[in-house]
């Protein structure tokens, strides 16, 4: 009975309207979508993430992602509130991922840290202590680079993807990912000499 009056509720027609109205860059119909849905879309994100920071900001990147596209909603695919709410949880998700590969990063450089100078040390000298040096320097800026910048720089130094291809596979238009790569490289050239000083 609760679920109905809440389906109920939902007036396809006034937010196909709205998401009409926020294509063009109406203001006042996007403040009327996050008050709507904020609530529903925190709690899906919240669902998948567990974690109340990040849910948060989640849905912030929802909601400017509803800014810049909602020309892309099709009404012949589905009412807005679940195109709204599958953006939500797909952004979550992809969240989600990116924690567990930083994880999985993280533990990987950890343990390259402790086993690459077991395997120096009987090579010696002080250029296998600077290479080393260098290395970790490396990994601890890859680390501090923002989500965005590490999940571009890591799809094309790591998993061979042109810029292109990142584009396609996040949505976002060339020149964006092009922009994550070049400030993520030039974040990591500033702390590599940072720290070499």
């Amino acid at each position: 009975m609760e679920q109905e009056a809440t389906r109920l509720a939902f007036d396809d027609n006034a937010d196909m309207a709205l998401l009409n109205k926020i294509a063009n860059g109406d203001r006042q119909s996007f403040r009327k979508i996050h008050q709507r849905y904020n609530g529903l879309m925190f709690t899906v994100i919240n669902k998948v993430l567990n974690d109340t920071d990040d849910s948060e900001e989640v849905l912030q990147e929802v909601m400017y992602s509803l800014w810049r596209k909602a020309s892309l909603y099709n009404n012949g695919r589905g009412r807005p509130v679940t195109w709204l709410v599958s953006m939500a949880r797909n952004r979550a998700i992809d969240r989600l991922r990116s924690k567990q590969r930083q994880s999985k990063l993280k533990k990987a450089y950890a343990s390259e840290v402790e086993v690459v100078p077991k395997i120096t040390k009987s090579a010696g000298g002080f250029e296998m202590i600077e290479r080393r040096e260098t290395c970790h320097a490396i990994r601890t800026a890859v680390l501090e680079l923002t989500e965005v910048q590490r999940e571009a720089i890591e799809k094309v130094y790591f998993d061979g993807l042109t810029q292109q291809e990142i584009a396609d596979q996040l949505g976002e238009p060339l020149g964006t990912v092009k922009a994550r790569v070049r400030r993520g490289l030039a974040r990591l050239r500033k702390t590599v000499k940072l720290e070499e000083k």
